[in-house]
């Protein structure tokens, strides 16, 4: 009885490590697709000949905002009731 006990021991601790290296196995993959994905880590591939311009700010300084919202390019649109004359001529 006590080498029965023993054995159901055995298998239950084999089977207990055989999850901890599934586990371990899968936070592993998971952690190398994360890394794949991070944009700190992505670098870009181009080389240029000549003067080449390095951006050494924060990336809370670039991507500041440059423009308020109040200030713009737009304009409201309004209907004018004058009709151009030069084309009807």
């Amino acid at each position: 009885m006590f080498a029965f006990l023993k054995f159901i021991l055995l298998i239950f601790f084999l089977f207990l490590v055989a999850i901890i290296w599934i586990a371990y196995s899968f936070f592993r993959q998971i952690r190398r697709s994360a890394r794949r994905f991070r944009p700190e880590e992505h670098q870009d591939g181009s080389h240029v000949n000549g003067n080449t311009i390095i951006d050494y700010r924060t990336t809370e300084q670039r991507n500041k905002k440059v423009i308020s919202d109040d200030e713009g390019e737009y304009v409201d649109f309004t209907i004018s009731d004058k009709q151009d004359t030069d084309k009807a001529e």
